[in-house]
């Protein structure tokens, strides 16, 4: 498919095929930026990479909540939908019920603290670099990572829900792509196994192709073809601006 501009995109393409001609935007979109190429070139120290890394940890973290009181992401946008009563949210909101429920089945607290499969994939990754768990536990949020945090919140909770759900679904396709970028340049930069980069090669992997069944009936009109697409473009500027900030620490 040829990749037009957002606007004719919108004029021109409905259903499936709006939402194809966003998969193949949004990841040609992240792979643009200049923190991409940055990530792709530099050779930074294992005390940068490990300081990038543990922020790019703990902003995932905010997906779910990190903490058993804390909503996360996912239960902003369910809310949100739960809110509206047209069919299309309804629906919408028992299918990522049910995938929330999958992706949390057999997880535990310790200390509090949300232990799921993803996580524990994490801290292999962050323990293979160096980082012991009493370094990743005691991590703080910087400025850039709660402001990613506070802005994606704050779409998830309080915007349109078929902007919520752009927004969701656009996550889950730049997500997959950065991820893409980290594995090459880990590859290169360190001696960490496919083992240890399981966290960036897994957990994203099923989940725009189960997020493209919630928009196909959705974007048929221009009114919530616009409203997914601002979802969409919230999320590009929310994630290349943290992203942006988050490099100084790889920066020589």
């Amino acid at each position: 498919m040829t990749l037009i501009n957002p606007t004719q995109a919108i004029e021109e393409y409905i259903g499936e095929q709006f939402v194809e001609w966003l998969v193949n935007f949004i990841p040609q979109e992240v792979a643009s930026w200049p923190f991409m190429a940055q990530i792709s070139h530099v050779h930074p120290t294992p005390a940068k990479l490990k300081k990038f890394m543990v922020q790019r940890f703990l902003a995932a973290e905010a997906w779910f909540g990190r903490k058993s009181g804390d909503p996360g992401f996912l239960r902003f946008a369910l809310a949100n939908l739960s809110e509206s009563d047209d069919p299309l949210a309804e629906s919408s909101l028992e299918i990522l019920e049910k995938k929330r429920q999958d992706e949390l089945a057999g997880h535990r607290l310790e200390n509090d603290v949300i232990q799921t499969a993803t996580r524990e994939q994490w801290l292999r990754f962050l323990k293979a670099l160096g980082l012991s768990l009493e370094e990743i536990e005691r991590a703080q949020a910087k400025e850039m990572t709660r402001n990613y945090i506070a802005d994606l919140s704050d779409v998830y909770s309080n915007s349109e829900w078929q902007m919520a759900l752009g927004t969701m679904f656009a996550q889950e396709l730049a997500e997959s792509e950065e991820f893409r970028i980290y594995v090459s340049a880990l590859k290169q930069n360190t001696s960490l196994t496919d083992h240890d980069l399981e966290v960036f090669t897994q957990t994203h992997q099923p989940q725009a192709k189960f997020s493209t069944h919630l928009l196909d009936k959705l974007v048929f009109d221009p009114e919530s073809k616009a409203l997914v697409w601002e979802g969409v473009r919230k999320q590009l500027d929310i994630r290349h601006d943290f992203l942006t900030a988050l490099g100084k620490y790889l920066a020589a």
